[in-house]
Protein backbone atom coordinates (compact mmCIF):
# COMPACT_ATOMS: atom_id res chain seq x y z
CA UNK A 1 0.00 0.00 0.00
CA UNK A 2 0.90 4.01 -0.43
CA UNK A 3 3.54 2.84 -3.12
CA UNK A 4 2.94 5.55 -5.35
CA UNK A 5 1.83 1.87 -7.82
CA UNK A 6 0.78 2.58 -11.16
CA UNK A 7 1.51 -0.49 -13.19
CA UNK A 8 0.57 -3.98 -11.82
CA UNK A 9 3.52 -5.93 -13.56
CA UNK A 10 3.88 -9.11 -12.84
CA UNK A 11 1.63 -9.50 -10.07
CA UNK A 12 -1.15 -11.65 -11.72
CA UNK A 13 1.71 -14.47 -11.87
CA UNK A 14 1.67 -15.13 -8.13
CA UNK A 15 -1.07 -17.31 -8.41
CA UNK A 16 -0.75 -18.50 -4.62
CA UNK A 17 -2.45 -14.94 -3.11
CA UNK A 18 -4.87 -15.05 -1.11
CA UNK A 19 -4.86 -11.63 0.12
CA UNK A 20 -3.91 -8.48 -1.32
CA UNK A 21 -3.91 -5.02 -0.28
CA UNK A 22 -2.83 -2.30 -3.23
CA UNK A 23 -4.76 0.93 -1.40
CA UNK A 24 -2.95 4.17 -1.93
CA UNK A 25 -1.58 4.61 -5.22
CA UNK A 26 -2.08 5.23 -8.84
CA UNK A 27 -3.82 2.21 -9.93
CA UNK A 28 -6.18 2.93 -12.79
CA UNK A 29 -6.49 -0.69 -14.30
CA UNK A 30 -6.80 -3.82 -12.91
CA UNK A 31 -7.05 -6.36 -16.34
CA UNK A 32 -3.23 -7.68 -15.24
CA UNK A 33 -4.65 -9.10 -11.47
CA UNK A 34 -6.77 -11.57 -13.80
CA UNK A 35 -4.89 -14.59 -13.05
CA UNK A 36 -5.24 -14.54 -9.10
CA UNK A 37 -7.95 -17.17 -8.95
CA UNK A 38 -6.97 -17.77 -5.43
CA UNK A 39 -7.45 -14.29 -4.26
CA UNK A 40 -9.74 -13.83 -1.22
CA UNK A 41 -9.26 -10.02 0.29
CA UNK A 42 -8.84 -6.96 -2.24
CA UNK A 43 -8.02 -3.45 -0.97
CA UNK A 44 -8.10 -1.42 -4.01
CA UNK A 45 -9.42 2.04 -1.96
CA UNK A 46 -7.80 5.54 -2.85
CA UNK A 47 -6.29 4.71 -6.67
CA UNK A 48 -7.19 6.05 -9.90
CA UNK A 49 -9.81 3.17 -10.56
CA UNK A 50 -12.72 3.99 -13.53
CA UNK A 51 -13.73 0.20 -14.42
CA UNK A 52 -13.23 -3.10 -12.54
CA UNK A 53 -12.64 -4.67 -15.77
CA UNK A 54 -10.37 -7.39 -14.75
CA UNK A 55 -11.72 -8.75 -11.31
CA UNK A 56 -14.60 -10.91 -13.30
CA UNK A 57 -12.12 -14.27 -12.93
CA UNK A 58 -11.39 -13.95 -9.31
CA UNK A 59 -13.90 -16.67 -8.23
CA UNK A 60 -12.25 -17.23 -5.01
CA UNK A 61 -12.93 -13.05 -4.26
CA UNK A 62 -14.99 -12.43 -0.50
CA UNK A 63 -13.87 -9.64 0.30
CA UNK A 64 -13.31 -5.97 -2.05
CA UNK A 65 -12.55 -2.69 -1.44
CA UNK A 66 -12.86 0.40 -3.56
CA UNK A 67 -13.62 3.05 -1.84
CA UNK A 68 -11.64 6.66 -2.70
CA UNK A 69 -11.87 5.70 -6.69
CA UNK A 70 -13.22 7.38 -9.67
CA UNK A 71 -16.36 4.95 -10.03
CA UNK A 72 -19.07 6.96 -11.90
CA UNK A 73 -21.94 4.83 -11.71
CA UNK A 74 -22.87 1.45 -10.51
CA UNK A 75 -22.68 0.25 -13.96
CA UNK A 76 -19.41 0.00 -12.96
CA UNK A 77 -19.58 -2.69 -11.17
CA UNK A 78 -21.31 -5.17 -13.54
CA UNK A 79 -17.99 -6.64 -13.68
CA UNK A 80 -18.08 -8.46 -10.01
CA UNK A 81 -22.19 -9.78 -10.09
CA UNK A 82 -20.65 -13.22 -11.40
CA UNK A 83 -18.53 -13.55 -8.53
CA UNK A 84 -20.92 -15.96 -6.11
CA UNK A 85 -18.40 -15.80 -2.96
CA UNK A 86 -18.27 -11.94 -2.63
CA UNK A 87 -19.83 -10.69 0.60
CA UNK A 88 -18.18 -7.80 1.67
CA UNK A 89 -17.85 -4.92 -0.56
CA UNK A 90 -17.34 -1.17 0.54
CA UNK A 91 -18.01 1.28 -2.28
CA UNK A 92 -17.77 4.31 0.60
CA UNK A 93 -15.71 4.37 3.99
CA UNK A 94 -17.04 7.76 5.63
CA UNK A 95 -14.47 7.14 8.61
CA UNK A 96 -11.68 7.39 5.98
CA UNK A 97 -13.42 9.98 3.55
CA UNK A 98 -13.60 7.67 0.83
CA UNK A 99 -15.78 7.85 -1.58
CA UNK A 100 -16.78 7.22 -5.06
CA UNK A 101 -19.05 9.55 -7.71
CA UNK A 102 -21.88 7.16 -7.66
CA UNK A 103 -22.54 7.73 -3.93
CA UNK A 104 -23.55 11.44 -4.85
CA UNK A 105 -26.44 9.47 -5.46
CA UNK A 106 -28.44 8.19 -2.51
CA UNK A 107 -30.08 5.76 -4.10
CA UNK A 108 -26.98 3.97 -5.14
CA UNK A 109 -27.07 1.96 -1.88
CA UNK A 110 -30.07 0.11 -3.12
CA UNK A 111 -29.21 -0.54 -6.52
CA UNK A 112 -25.89 -2.19 -5.13
CA UNK A 113 -28.23 -4.45 -2.63
CA UNK A 114 -30.67 -5.30 -5.72
CA UNK A 115 -27.84 -6.47 -8.29
CA UNK A 116 -25.56 -8.36 -5.37
CA UNK A 117 -28.47 -9.95 -2.96
CA UNK A 118 -26.03 -12.18 -1.47
CA UNK A 119 -24.21 -9.61 0.25
CA UNK A 120 -23.63 -9.67 3.62
CA UNK A 121 -22.22 -6.13 3.95
CA UNK A 122 -22.24 -2.48 2.02
CA UNK A 123 -19.80 0.03 3.02
CA UNK A 124 -19.03 -1.88 6.69
CA UNK A 125 -23.35 -1.98 7.80
CA UNK A 126 -24.75 -5.83 7.91
CA UNK A 127 -27.01 -6.70 4.58
CA UNK A 128 -27.83 -9.89 5.87
CA UNK A 129 -28.00 -12.10 9.34
CA UNK A 130 -28.22 -10.80 12.85
CA UNK A 131 -28.76 -7.42 13.14
CA UNK A 132 -29.79 -6.49 9.91
CA UNK A 133 -33.30 -5.32 10.47
CA UNK A 134 -31.40 -2.73 12.66
CA UNK A 135 -29.66 -1.46 10.00
CA UNK A 136 -32.13 -0.89 7.98
CA UNK A 137 -34.70 0.29 10.32
CA UNK A 138 -31.91 3.05 11.46
CA UNK A 139 -31.70 4.25 8.14
CA UNK A 140 -35.50 4.48 7.00
CA UNK A 141 -35.29 6.62 10.46
CA UNK A 142 -31.94 9.09 9.18
CA UNK A 143 -33.86 9.14 5.46
CA UNK A 144 -37.06 10.16 6.93
CA UNK A 145 -35.54 12.68 9.49
CA UNK A 146 -33.62 14.37 6.75
CA UNK A 147 -36.65 14.68 4.62
CA UNK A 148 -38.63 16.34 6.67
CA UNK A 149 -36.17 18.64 7.73
CA UNK A 150 -35.70 19.68 3.57
CA UNK A 151 -39.94 19.35 4.14
CA UNK A 152 -40.04 22.35 6.80
CA UNK A 153 -36.88 24.26 5.68
CA UNK A 154 -36.07 23.58 9.38
CA UNK A 155 -32.91 22.27 10.72
CA UNK A 156 -33.15 18.74 12.15
CA UNK A 157 -30.31 17.54 14.43
CA UNK A 158 -29.13 14.18 13.04
CA UNK A 159 -28.57 11.41 15.04
CA UNK A 160 -25.67 10.06 16.10
CA UNK A 161 -23.92 6.86 15.11
CA UNK A 162 -25.43 4.37 17.22
CA UNK A 163 -22.95 1.64 17.92
CA UNK A 164 -19.03 1.43 17.08
CA UNK A 165 -18.42 0.76 13.28
CA UNK A 166 -16.95 -2.64 13.93
CA UNK A 167 -19.55 -3.95 16.30
CA UNK A 168 -20.30 -5.97 13.70
CA UNK A 169 -16.87 -7.82 13.54
CA UNK A 170 -18.19 -9.47 16.43
CA UNK A 171 -20.89 -10.93 15.51
CA UNK A 172 -19.60 -14.94 14.96
CA UNK A 173 -17.98 -14.34 18.82
CA UNK A 174 -21.52 -13.39 19.83
CA UNK A 175 -23.29 -16.29 17.91
CA UNK A 176 -21.01 -18.42 19.42
CA UNK A 177 -21.50 -17.64 23.23
CA UNK A 178 -23.33 -18.90 25.96
CA UNK A 179 -26.07 -16.36 25.81
CA UNK A 180 -28.96 -18.35 25.81
CA UNK A 181 -31.28 -14.94 25.70
CA UNK A 182 -29.23 -13.30 22.81
CA UNK A 183 -32.42 -13.68 20.86
CA UNK A 184 -34.71 -12.33 23.19
CA UNK A 185 -32.45 -9.59 23.42
CA UNK A 186 -32.87 -8.97 19.70
CA UNK A 187 -36.28 -9.17 19.85
CA UNK A 188 -36.96 -6.52 22.48
CA UNK A 189 -34.37 -4.29 20.35
CA UNK A 190 -35.79 -4.79 17.49
CA UNK A 191 -39.31 -3.72 19.20
CA UNK A 192 -37.73 -0.96 20.69
CA UNK A 193 -36.38 0.61 17.72
CA UNK A 194 -40.15 -0.20 15.60
CA UNK A 195 -41.57 2.88 18.65
CA UNK A 196 -39.18 5.09 17.30
CA UNK A 197 -40.03 4.68 13.65
CA UNK A 198 -43.72 5.74 15.29
CA UNK A 199 -42.01 8.65 17.57
CA UNK A 200 -40.26 9.84 13.81
CA UNK A 201 -43.83 9.57 11.77
CA UNK A 202 -45.71 11.49 14.39
CA UNK A 203 -42.85 13.73 13.92
CA UNK A 204 -43.21 14.36 10.08
CA UNK A 205 -46.57 14.39 10.52
CA UNK A 206 -46.43 17.43 13.17
CA UNK A 207 -44.16 19.09 10.58
CA UNK A 208 -46.44 18.42 7.68
CA UNK A 209 -49.13 20.42 9.81
CA UNK A 210 -46.89 22.78 10.98
CA UNK A 211 -45.65 23.76 7.46
CA UNK A 212 -49.33 24.25 6.72
CA UNK A 213 -50.62 26.43 9.10
CA UNK A 214 -47.84 28.65 8.45
CA UNK A 215 -48.24 28.91 4.92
Amino acid sequence: MDREIVDLGALGECTGLERLDLSKNQISKLYKLAGLLNLTHLNLSANLLTSLEGLQALDSLQYLNVAGNLLGSVDCLHFLTGLEKLKFLQIQDKSQGLSNPMCMNRSYLKEVRTMFPKLTSLDGERMAGRGSEVYNMFREIDCALEAASNYSGSEIQQPKQWVPENVWEKTNNFENSSLGDADQQLKDLLSSCSKLVETADKKLEELRSSSKDGS
